[in-house]
């Protein structure tokens, strides 16, 4: 039985510009001033790259960040505290499929993780909107385990392990994404790649992927093996 890691922006969920306005708020508080972010795509990348490459764009804009790594630090704070506040009250709203998918799954015995950019706190404070938790996904890998979303596979695949009191072969983990990044971290751990059209991108552009589906709503394990 495969072991499933699941994306969760634009995967399970649509949290609505609710982070993209912490990160300008955050960056507002830590640095003084603001930035346009409209042009920067979020999609597929971990929240500490996100704070580094915005970060990194004041600082070329000529606002105050004098030093990266202590702003960076101070930014994921600032930014974990304003999403605290305003995670309960957003406009979030499960994807199609999505929870009864996962609940499905995991009434039978499927074992399902996360692999997502979110910091883990907030990873689960956003799929507990939808009425998802730990219980679906007890182990997983998140931003705030390495800023390079291709060392996540790894520290899933032992968690997952630990989690099942077993090996885990990378090649029986699936990870599914909805943007080309979730593809290439796929690949860069030797996982399966699935990848649903319900983000920014098309099924053409996800076309890298080893399945590509509309929607979760037509996600099957027949499907893996096929």
């Amino acid at each position: 039985m495969p072991v499933l890691l699941f994306d969760i922006d634009g995967t399970l969920l649509q949290s609505n510009g609710v982070g993209r306005r912490c990160i300008e708020s955050a960056l507002e508080r830590v640095v003084g001033g603001t930035l346009d972010t409209s042009d920067v795509s979020f999609s597929g990348k971990t929240d500490p790259q996100i704070f580094r490459q915005i970060l990194t764009a004041a600082r070329e804009a000529g606002l105050d960040v004098s030093d990266l790594d202590d702003a960076h630090g101070a930014f994921g704070d600032v930014y974990r505290d304003l999403m605290r506040e305003c995670l309960p009250t957003a406009h979030v709203e499960a994807l199609p499929g999505a929870v009864d998918l996962v609940r499905r799954l995991a009434a039978d015995g499927v074992p399902l993780g996360l692999l997502t950019g979110n910091l883990r706190e907030l990873a689960y404070a956003k799929v507990g909107r939808i009425g998802l938790g730990e219980a679906e996904f007890p182990f997983g890998a998140f931003g705030s385990d390495a800023e390079d979303r291709n060392a996540l596979p790894a520290v899933a695949v032992e968690r997952a392990g630990r989690a099942l009191g077993r090996e885990v072969d990378p090649a029986e983990v699936v990870i599914i994404g909805d943007t080309p990044l979730d593809i290439a971290c796929a690949r860069a751990g030797g996982c399966v790649a699935v990848a649903v059209a319900t983000g920014r991108y098309g099924m053409d552009e996800l076309g890298g992927a080893d399945v590509v589906l509309d929607s979760l709503e037509s996600f099957s394990l027949e499907a893996l093996s096929a």
